[in-house]
């Protein structure tokens, strides 16, 4: 306990220098909490969305697949659109268990307000088992599916009969309220296929369509034939699989980046610790001799400076994880607007154990700084006591 108290006294007797070293580990643990929370973060949610889709395979206009598959997800107004013929060549193509053609649009308010109107048919029930509907799925024309958002914010209840946002003069009846789901489905109006292709002037045009497998493991095969097929040559084939794994390469590439900026900032940090100890043990050899004259051992000293290093680079680790996680949002905000396709789940979100790996690496490399330092400190002999006057 005695060489606990010795050791904090370094904070009290050049704070300015202390802090701005502890600020240095605060910066790189920031970087480096950062990094594998996004990391994480990033993949589960990928995972997450492509899984809340319910299919393994999205059929839609030529275009990018990213793109195709962020609106899907996400919803937007579509630029072009699928031939409803299409469906029965996809169903003929062996392998493929269920198909769920949709229509999507999407439309915005004076406020700026979005709203996603999703066509769909009964099909997208064997896609989504997930659902729970209070009330009943839309049979007939006028019947509205309201996600569970998106009825909490126009104040919509049950049997309501509506007025549409941003389709003047059209109204609807919310035949059920889909329970939430944590995805985008809550903040939908989803009614019939035919309903919403006739209120947005599009007969017979689907905007993309959910196709699922009897067998995952014939994705190639599958894909193959899709693409090989009279209605394959007008439409783009999008795997999901194939999607998250790209997205994964792209995202591991910038992971080695930035943790190469990070390594250098921990690096950096490592140094620059070692630096102001090895300038306060210099400062302070009349102190030190004079601990060595009193009977400290060359291992008590070591132990000394090794203790004031733990202490600054624990402290400036937990800093910077607390900065970090202040900062995630804005820090989400601006990787979101970077990304070609990004999840609506929290991407950088708290974790113990990437919090607990962050205060131990802090410990590694303030070992690993404090060794040149405290062996110096530790060959200080007794003499220097007595030529310094044990001076500071």
């Amino acid at each position: 306990m005695t060489w606990i108290k010795l050791s904090l006294k370094e904070w009290q007797r050049r704070p300015l220098r202390t802090s701005i070293t502890a600020a240095g580990v605060a910066i790189a643990t920031a970087a480096f909490f950062s990094l594998i929370s996004f990391q994480r973060g990033y993949r589960a949610g990928v995972r997450h969305e492509l899984d809340r889709l319910g299919a393994h395979v999205l059929l839609a206009p030529k275009g990018c697949p990213y793109d195709a598959a962020s609106m899907a997800l996400h919803g937007a107004s579509w630029p072009c659109y699928l031939k409803q013929h299409y469906l029965d060549e996809v169903r003929g193509v062996p392998g493929v268990a269920a198909i769920a053609p949709v229509f999507m649009s999407s439309l915005y308010d004076k406020e700026g307000t979005q709203t996603v109107y999703v066509g769909i048919e009964t099909n997208i029930l064997g896609l989504r088992p997930g659902w729970h509907i209070q009330g009943a799925f839309p049979r007939e024309e006028g019947d509205l599916l309201v996600g569970v958002e998106a009825s909490r914010r126009l104040g919509w209840r049950l049997g309501q009969v509506v007025a549409l946002p941003g389709l003047e003069g059209e109204t609807g009846r919310v035949c059920g309220i889909l329970g939430s789901s944590g995805g985008p489905d809550d903040t939908f109006i989803h009614l019939g296929l035919a309903d919403a292709q006739r209120r947005f002037h599009h007969p017979n045009e689907l905007t993309h369509v959910l196709v699922r497998l009897s067998d995952p493991d014939t994705l190639d095969q599958v894909v193959s034939q899709l693409r090989g097929c009279d209605a394959g040559l007008a439409m783009n084939v999008v795997p999901l699989a194939h999607v998250f794994r790209t997205i994964q390469a792209i995202v591991n590439s910038t992971r080695f980046l930035l943790g190469c900026i990070a390594l250098v900032a921990v690096l950096v940090a490592g140094t620059g610790v070692s630096n102001t100890i090895l300038m306060a043990v210099a400062e302070r050899q009349g102190e030190i001799g004079t601990l060595r004259a009193l009977g400290a051992s060359r291992t008590n000293i070591f132990t000394l400076i090794w203790l004031e290093t733990i202490q600054t680079c624990l402290s400036g680790a937990g800093i910077g994880v607390g900065l970090a996680f202040l900062a995630s949002s804005t820090l989400e905000i601006w990787i979101r607007s970077k990304l070609p396709f990004s999840p609506r789940d929290v991407l950088i979100h708290w974790e113990w154990w990437i919090t607990a790996a962050c205060l131990l690496g802090a410990a590694v490399v303030g070992s690993l700084a404090s060794f040149v330092p405290a062996w110096r400190a530790a060959s200080i002999p007794p003499i220097i006591a007595i030529r310094t006057g044990g001076r500071t």
